[in-house]
């Protein structure tokens, strides 16, 4: 079965009235065509700027989508000329077929329209003939907007028939929102412009608001002034006084722009749906006394959304879905919410990897299209579906788009996020009924996101206690567990009958091969040995960094203490051969049995393993030489103070040694000279100096112990090839 063709319907605020009547009417024509409808929903207009407006535009990124085959785009409903630029602007770069909705002229885009003019034409008669206004005023939208300017031009066509004086001071240009008519209203209060019998107003949102802010300042609507709306929504109904407006066929123009886009996409034409017709509905804001009717379905949503609010506001949901750390657990409290979304028969709430794995990565929350993205609640009406941790790239935007169904599908698809943090987005459908999402719906996913924001902060918090835990379990150079994880680690295993083995594994000889080939010789042998040791090991045994040059193994298996040497002792010595793994060092190996229902502790059980050495390892007869610590301890002198003046005789005599035997042992240990070590240790200080300093090149010469600048820059430029000059600027 082909893939069916999928429409992008770039829209928002859709719970309002007439913008739900659009996407029935989108939807309904799109299931006649056997179509899917994805709606990339914002929740919220873009009224103002903020770090959560601008993350809630992430979800056009969507639209970027290979999926898509052509867009519906509502440009009047976003606020504001550069969010529509830069959705204009999205859309002009994909180069797919768009249809604008209720717009005019476009340079890029086709577009369908209403004529709004004859509605508004036939609301002004009303008031003319039915309640007698001569002196009227119209309140419209922005100036230039189609809308605005059809209703304006209704108006004026009214007044002319009329033969009423229709002057610029009659026409007001307003914001299709509530500040143009709070100003008209303080005019009218103050007598800065002339009462009219009525005002016809572009839309039900600015006559409520005008209605409410003339009867505040003592004008009486519709004693005084005769106000109406347009649009007839639900909202106007419930005012007080009802609102006399006009119904408009949005149904009609939503599957007619589908009708058309449709052709374009495919140049076939499709069977229409029924068609609808706009009505004129009277209220009490103009003079009527008819109530308007509300049908049953209706009174029966607004009966549901109520309760359902209230179950929201004051039930537990909140609660319960943040009060989890992890997204399998808030999927599950979730589930036990989606009820609350009235009438759905599906929701699915898709979260990216960058989200479900940000402990692990950190850094921003972003998003593009084509990131993975994975369901982590898929919910029919029916039965939860379970997918696991696939994921799927969001280029596909929902995979049942890409499914075998026998009936097209429509899902609001809106973002989920919190401030600058981008987490996903949620689909919900409502099978095969042509309808949209409620304000009910926007507070369930508001709770959603703050939810979201939660689970996110407690797990990063919980990464950060267990990366806290294991810093201090284990020794940070080697992976292993520290003193205390292995007490932590014995207290569990830790059992009430038996013995165990304390074996302590010193490597007696890693002091002498610090001071003859340096830390980072030290560390290469270091890490050999202890991955001998673990070799060695059994698997039940625990071993650990006990101290700086100490290997811990606690054994349950007594008398393993000799085969472990002996394991160790072998594998060591063959190392000798094998190059960068060479760990053939001098160690030995201390134990003490702890019984494991008594009282003694694991640190005086590695004690009592120190006193009781019983195992050693040498590799050399200098290990047994009275005089190495101490030549270990003058050439550790002579590299802290190398600007001292080092005399060898009287070295050998602070040794009770001959100067002679003196060069000839230091030189068999450290593979240097004490002359040319002390050079080395000056030549390192100088170069410290030159990198970390403003010091002069002379001074530097000074405080490295010598006295001849020239003699200083000589044995520099033979250590370095080039001179303490060229060394600063060659670092710097």
């Amino acid at each position: 079965m082909s893939k069916r063709i999928l429409i992008g319907v770039i829209i928002t605020e859709c719970h309002i009235d007439f913008q739900e009547e659009i996407l029935s009417g989108i939807i309904a024509q799109a299931f006649r065509s056997n179509c899917d409808i994805a709606v990339i929903a914002p929740l919220f207009n873009f009224f103002n700027d903020s770090p959560n407006k601008r993350t809630d535009e992430k979800i056009f990124e969507l639209l970027h989508s290979d999926r898509f085959d052509g867009f519906l785009y509502d440009r009047n409903s976003f606020f504001g000329e550069d969010m529509r630029s830069r959705i204009d602007h999205i859309l002009k770069n994909i180069g797919k077929p768009v249809m604008l909705l209720d717009s005019g002229d476009h340079k890029s885009f086709e577009t369908t329209s209403i004529d709004d003019s004859e509605s508004f034409e036939e609301i002004t008669d009303h008031l003319i003939d039915v309640h007698g206004a001569k002196k009227l005023y119209c309140l419209t939208g922005p100036k230039g907007s189609f809308v605005a300017e059809e209703r304006l031009k209704g108006f004026r066509n009214s007044m002319k028939k009329h033969g009423l004086q229709c002057g610029r001071e009659c026409c007001m240009y307003g914001d299709f929102w509530v500040n143009t008519p709070k100003e008209v209203a303080a005019k009218l209060i103050s007598g800065e412009i002339e009462r009219p019998d009525a005002i016809v107003c572009g839309n039900d949102v600015m006559a409520m608001t005008l209605i409410n802010c003339l009867m505040t300042g003592g004008i009486r609507v519709p004693e005084d002034i005769a106000v109406t709306g347009y649009d007839a929504s639900m909202y106007s109904i419930q005012n007080k006084p009802t609102i006399t407006s006009y119904r408009r066929p949005n149904t009609q123009m939503g599957a007619e722009a589908f009708r058309r886009l449709y052709r374009i996409i495919t140049g076939r034409i499709c069977n229409k749906i029924p068609n609808s017709r706009g009505l004129l509905r009277p209220g009490q804001s103009c003079g009527c006394h008819a109530e308007p009717h509300i049908d049953s379905r209706l009174r029966r949503r607004l009966q549901v959304h109520e309760t359902r609010e209230n179950g929201m506001l004051y039930g537990d949901m909140l609660f319960d879905i943040t009060n989890v750390d992890n997204i399998n657990d808030f999927a599950d409290r979730l589930d036990n919410y989606t009820y609350y979304i009235h009438r759905f028969r599906h929701v699915i709430i898709c979260l990216t990897r960058k989200y479900i794995e940000q402990p692990e990565n950190g850094g921003a929350l972003t998003f593009s299209c084509g990131d993975e993205v994975r369901r982590v609640l898929s919910k029919s009406v029916v039965f939860r579906e379970y997918y696991g941790d696939e994921y799927f790239s969001s280029d596909d935007i929902l995979p049942v788009f890409n499914g075998e169904r026998r009936y097209p599908s429509a899902y609001y698809i809106s973002p989920l996020h919190y401030n600058d943090n981008f987490f996903g987005y949620a689909a919900v459908s409502f099978g095969k009924e042509p309808i949209a999402y409620t304000t009910l719906y926007m507070k369930w996913i508001t709770y959603v996101n703050v939810a979201l924001e939660q689970v996110r902060i407690r797990a990063a918090m919980k990464h950060a206690l267990t990366d806290m835990n294991r810093n201090m379990l284990y020794d940070s150079a080697t992976g292993m567990l520290n003193k205390s994880g292995m007490e932590h680690e014995f207290a569990i295993r830790k059992s009430t009958e038996g013995t165990a083995d304390c074996i302590r594994i010193n490597l007696t000889g890693i002091d002498k091969t610090y001071y003859q080939s340096g830390e980072e010789q030290c560390s290469r042998i270091m890490s050999a040995f202890i991955s001998t040791v673990k070799d060695c090991i059994h698997k039940d045994d625990i071993c650990g960094i006990w101290s700086s040059n100490t290997i811990a193994v606690i054994s349950f298996r007594t008398g393993h203490a000799e085969e472990l040497f002996n394991a160790v002792q072998s594998r060591v010595r063959d190392s000798r051969f094998s190059g960068s793994d060479n760990c053939n060092i001098d160690f030995s190996v201390g134990v003490c049995s702890i019984p494991l229902s008594g009282e003694m502790s694991l640190s005086d059980a590695m004690y009592k393993a120190a006193v009781n050495r019983l195992y050693t390892h040498s590799i050399s007869e200098h290990n047994v030489n009275p005089q190495f610590e101490k030549l270990c301890q003058l050439r550790s002198d002579i590299k802290n103070s190398p600007e001292k003046p080092w005399n060898i005789s009287e070295i050998a005599d602070g040794l009770f040694l001959s100067k002679s035997y003196l060069q000839k042992i230091y030189k068999s240990y450290f593979g240097r000279s004490i002359i040319e070590e002390m050079i080395q240790f000056r030549i390192d200080k100088a170069k410290s100096l030159l990198t970390d300093t403003d010091m002069t090149v002379t001074d530097i010469a000074r405080e490295c112990g010598y006295s001849s600048y020239n003699y200083f820059v000589r044995q520099f430029k033979t250590a370095e090839g080039m001179s303490p000059s060229e060394y600063r600027a060659e670092r710097k």
